[in-house]
């Protein structure tokens, strides 16, 4: 079972994966509500892009050439951004978001409080700038 009496007890996730097998499709569904938070500060910034793959965990945006741009997704003790962007140009990230990064173009996230919303916006915003120079 999920955070907060359920993998569906959130309005929007048992909206848009109502009949999906979660136990089959994430690796750790007590992540649900913040993968639900920051896929969604992902899609709203990333207009225009392509939706490859929107399932429960598992956010994945393309570029209009069929790049990849971002992911959004549950792993087992955390959820991870993956941005394309952000490998090539380090220097697209804000700093308040640096004690996220983890790897090159990857940022992990374990906690739901963290109010980073505003950051994460500047960064997808930023990479948006870079899209057609990786």
């Amino acid at each position: 079972m999920g955070v907060g009496g359920g993998p569906f007890a959130h309005p929007s996730i048992r909206r848009d994966f109502k009949g999906v097998d979660l136990a089959k499709s994430v690796k750790n569904d007590s992540f649900l509500f913040l993968w639900d938070k920051l896929s969604t500060i992902v899609k709203d910034c990333s207009k225009g892009l392509e939706i490859a793959i929107d399932e429960p965990g598992d956010l994945f945006v393309k570029t209009g050439k069929g790049r990849p741009f971002a992911r959004v997704r549950i792993q087992k003790k955390h959820v991870g951004i993956y941005l394309l962007p952000m490998y090539y140009y380090p220097e697209v990230l804000p700093h308040n978001l640096s004690k996220k990064k983890s790897g090159k173009g990857t940022l992990k996230f374990q906690h739901e409080d963290e109010d980073i919303s505003t950051d994460l916006s500047c960064l997808i915003e930023n990479c948006l700038a870079f899209i057609e120079h990786y």
